[in-house]
């Protein structure tokens, strides 16, 4: 069974095979202003603690990080839209 980083690299190496080249620019050039900016820095690593939260969940309804907390362990899922 592959890695979860083996199976990301399987995924990029398969993007970057059959994206167009104007894409996979535009990607590369956004993930090297992410890189640029510093924000790797700043971001929870694996074992930090999370800062408590309210979001919208998928249905619009907000969702408080304390209140999943009380119920206990809680896995926190972002995505980036309804396709």
């Amino acid at each position: 069974m592959q890695t979860l980083a083996e199976q990301l690299a399987a995924q990029k190496e398969g993007f970057l095979k059959q994206a167009p080249a104007e894409v996979v620019e535009i990607m590369s050039g956004a993930m090297a202003k992410l890189k640029a900016s510093g924000i790797l820095d700043r971001v929870l690593k694996a074992g930090d603690t999370a800062p408590l939260f309210e979001l919208p969940d998928a249905t619009g309804q907000t969702v408080s990080l304390q209140q999943r907390l009380a119920g206990g362990p809680a896995i926190v899922t972002f995505y980036r839209g309804v396709w």
